[in-house]
């Protein structure tokens, strides 16, 4: 009986398909509207899930040959990665393959530096490395090349996906890389697809407008759209299956909400009610927010910032009305900070913006700027220390 009990819960599916992206974005390809597609998601957002376990699978019922590739696995030797997916695909390895292979690896080893909750949601962050980074010369170039047409030889259509693609962006000596890809790209635009994702706005903004080598010029662009209540009904049915106790749907909502909508924090929560046994989500959702809270250091990294720099977090925080640089915003900036609105100047912000930008800020359109973490923008609106 113990061994019938394990082996439904294996067969518990905690994924959530994402069955409208996937039509979106294959559609696109098959259209023939562009052969690249842009994928954007804060960490923790399931972008690298969706890639993964909806698109892949999708793409090769399809007939696309797929490869996948994390350019935060290898941080420091991205065309070695490439190299390392490439080969693999012609030998008729790949993600999906090891996937359903008996022996294949648990989603846990999805992402080197990364992983994955009991209840199925990848993870990861980039990987810190001390090493010199190899840089792209002729010769690795030249081998990538004969490996991608070699595969292209064999396929008649490939589906590359290029996982955190903004690492491109950090050192300059990847821009040959960058060009490299690019003119591969436009090469075979008939029959190479490609899936950029990234979790930094800046970054992607930094890696595709640069005048050199631009990746991109008619990509697609999608913001990973968040999920809804067939998301959260998805994962109380799941827990349901796996405690034989039910959760209040308009709570669970309730908790998502308060979670930012993040779907690796909402199965994390359902994770420590399933070893907890408790039912009360609502007062679960408070207590793994506390945790959250402490684990972050919000609250040091709040005091080590300048008080400028504070009084822009505290704005963009409240989605006030008019942009960083207009009256409204110099006043609030002048009174908080005690200073005469005289002495607040147009550079003044920029100064501040420039100090908090990749890190704690990023550009979401002209002149339009949002949190990189969605739970510090949290934290800063309800502080009570922030005004």
């Amino acid at each position: 009986m113990r061994l019938l009990n394990r082996t439904k819960v294996m067969q518990i599916q905690w994924h959530y398909e994402r069955s409208r992206l996937i039509t979106t974005v294959l559609s696109g390809f098959e259209a023939g509207l562009s052969n690249t597609i842009t994928l954007f998601a804060p960490r923790r957002m399931g972008k690298t899930e969706f890639v993964l376990y909806d698109l892949i699978p999708a793409a090769g019922e399809k007939g696309y040959k797929t490869l996948y590739v994390s350019f935060w696995e290898n941080p420091d030797d991205p065309v070695s990665s490439l190299i390392g997916a490439v080969d693999r695909a012609i030998s008729g390895s790949s993600w999906l393959k090891r996937r359903k292979a008996p022996e294949s690896r648990s989603i846990r080893e999805v992402k080197v530096g990364g992983g994955v909750n009991p209840a199925g949601v990848v993870s990861g962050q980039a990987a810190v490395s001390f090493n010199d980074a190899a840089v792209p010369d002729s010769q690795s170039l030249s081998n990538l090349r004969s490996k991608f047409t070699r595969l292209l030889a064999i396929h008649p259509r490939v589906l590359l996906c290029l996982d955190e693609v903004q690492h491109l962006a950090t050192k300059e000596s990847f821009e040959p890389l960058v060009y490299f890809l690019r003119t591969l790209i436009d090469e075979h635009r008939e029959r190479l697809f490609v899936v950029y994702t990234g979790s930094s706005r800046d970054g992607l903004r930094q890696l595709f407008s640069r005048r050199k080598a631009p990746l991109f010029r008619s990509t697609s662009q999608i913001d990973l759209p968040d999920l809804d209540a067939g998301f959260v009904q998805h994962i109380l049915s799941a827990f349901q299956q796996a405690t034989g106790r039910s959760l209040d749907l308009a709570g669970a909502m309730r908790a998502f909400v308060a979670l930012n909508r993040v779907p690796y924090d909402f199965r994390a929560l359902i994770e420590t009610m399933i070893l907890s046994g408790e039912t009360d989500i609502l007062a679960a959702t408070d207590r793994y927010r506390e945790v959250q809270i402490e684990e972050s250091d919000y609250l040091s990294t709040w005091k080590s910032l300048k008080s400028v720099d504070r009084a822009v977090l505290v704005w963009l925080s409240r989605e006030r009305e008019g942009g960083l640089y207009q009256e409204g915003a110099k006043q609030f900036v002048a009174d908080y900070v005690g200073m005469e609105l005289a002495d607040v100047s147009v550079h003044t912000i920029q100064n501040a913006v420039k100090r908090l930008r990749g890190e704690h800020i990023c550009q979401v359109d002209q002149g339009v700027w949002d949190f990189e973490d969605s739970h510090f923008k949290t934290w800063v609106a309800e502080n009570k220390d922030a005004d």
